[in-house]
Parts: structure tokens; C-alpha cells; sequence
């Protein structure tokens, strides 16, 4: 008896198994679609969201937790990003990737895509709740100690990304009296002349390098890096998070004077 109690209990654990592992290849293929048919760089939500249902399911399976929790925070960040309209459904939104990161991310500690999956989310939800509310709450201070945990986990990761959010962080964020008194704008220019040195490149990097640029009165300068962006073609992988340093850096030359 005792063994066939224990065979039935295999037989559905293998099968949970190949269920969850089935809704986690699903959920891949779905996201890989995710920016077909976008328009601009506004996406269709049938694809994330089928994304997002597989994951879900696919998040039983402990086995592969991080990875799943990973995919789930980045649907969340992209369906907030290039999806959703309002600012309330896009905070709404980034919030559950944030409860995902709240929760797991204390689990793996040297996850360093599940950190910076956390720090987008954490930033895209202060971000949408307002400057002066975000730093009042502790949320810019939070988003900058998680960039400089993953700064920590390794500066290197994704061209440098870490410290490049937390120049932006500091070009964006104004000083506030008795609240946040470390925003330091040349800071961020040389953060982010560190970055491009080094990963010279990167859509993302010339972008960013172009807007410390322009905060510290050099906007001269600071077209040449635009103009370098718009002449890089973006990654097939992440084609609307790419097109959007375009649509930006385009706005930006515009309002410099540029072409």
C-alpha cells in the first residue's frame, strides 16, 4: 500500500513538473513576442499578458523560482513601460513587480538580473507617483541603495548599467531641504563619461551620457553623443526598450537646435 501511495505521489510530482516547466517555455515564447505589432513603441497587450499568465503558473515550480520571478518582474517593468496608459495603471503595474522583488529578492541577494529587475520597477513606481511624494516616502532613497547593491554584485553588469542609473538618479533628482541632500549633478557627468569610456557602444550609455552632458552646460557636446545613438540600430531582443532612447534622444536634439 505503502508503495503505491508513494508511486501515485511521484507520478503527480512529475507531472506538476512537466506541467510547470510546459506554462515556463510558453511564457518565454510569448515574451519574445512581446513588442510584435507595437506601434511606435507602444505594444499591443496580448502577447505580455499571455507572458505574464504562463508565468504565473510557472512560478509553482520551485525548482526554477528565480528564473520565473525574473520573467514575471520584467512583463510587469515592460507592460508598465510600453502598455499601459494612465499613471495610475501604470504604478499599479510596477507595483507587482516591486512585491515580487520585496519578496525575493531578500532570497537571492546575488541575483544580480532579479536585483536590477527590482531597482526598474522600484524606479518606474516612485517615479509614477512623483518626484517630491517618491523622495518624501523613502522610495528614491531605497532605489539608491539597490543600485549601489548592484553596483557591489558587479559594476560591469550590462555595460555598466548600475552606475549609469545611479547618475541618472542623481541628474534627475533635484536636492530637496531635510530630505535628500546627495543629488550631485557633476557627479552623474562623471559617472557617466566612466561608463561610455568604457562601454562606448551602448545605445543606452550615449543617451545618458548626452543628458548629464546637458545638465552640466555642454550641449554641444552632448549632440554628438545623441546623433552616435540614433545611428545605432536597436536589439532585435529588446527593440521598444532600444526605440525609446531613439524617441528620446530625437526630442532632445530638437530641443538643442539640433537635426
Amino acid at each position: 500500500m505503502k508503495t503505491t501511495i508513494l508511486s501515485l505521489c511521484c507520478m503527480f510530482t512529475i507531472a506538476f513538473s512537466a506541467l510547470a516547466q510546459n506554462h515556463f517555455e510558453e511564457g518565454i515564447r510569448w515574451y519574445s513576442q512581446r513588442s510584435s505589432g507595437a506601434v511606435g513603441i507602444k505594444a499591443k497587450p496580448e502577447h505580455i499578458n499571455k507572458a505574464i499568465a504562463h508565468f504565473e503558473k510557472a512560478l509553482a515550480d520551485k525548482h526554477r523560482e528565480a528564473e520565473v520571478v525574473i520573467y514575471l518582474m520584467k512583463c510587469y517593468n515592460f507592460k508598465g513601460r510600453f502598455v499601459m496608459e494612465s499613471q495610475g495603471d501604470k504604478r499599479r503595474t510596477y507595483e507587482l513587480a516591486k512585491e515580487l522583488g520585496d519578496k525575493y529578492v531578500p532570497k537571492y541577494p546575488l541575483d544580480k538580473e532579479m536585483r536590477f529587475q527590482y531597482l526598474a520597477a522600484i524606479g518606474q513606481w516612485g517615479d509614477s507617483m512623483g518626484v517630491l511624494r517618491a523622495a518624501k516616502e523613502g522610495v528614491v532613497d531605497l532605489v539608491k541603495t539597490e543600485m549601489e547593491a548592484l553596483i557591489k554584485l558587479d559594476p560591469e553588469f550590462r555595460n555598466g548599467i548600475g552606475e549609469r542609473a545611479l547618475a541618472v538618479l542623481n541628474l534627475r533628482v533635484p536636492k530637496i531641504p531635510f530630505i535628500l541632500s546627495w543629488p550631485d549633478k557633476k557627479k552623474a557627468l562623471s559617472m557617466t563619461n566612466a561608463v561610455i569610456n568604457r562601454y562606448p557602444n551602448d545605445i543606452g550609455n550615449n543617451y545618458y551620457h548626452a543628458e548629464a552632458l546637458v545638465e552640466n552646460g555642454k550641449e554641444e557636446e552632448a549632440k554628438n553623443y545623441l546623433l552616435k545613438a540614433l545611428s545605432m540600430s536597436p536589439d532585435p531582443d529588446n527593440l521598444l526598450e532600444e526605440k525609446h532612447y531613439h524617441v528620446e534622444a530625437k526630442k532632445m536634439l530638437e530641443r538643442l537646435g539640433g537635426k
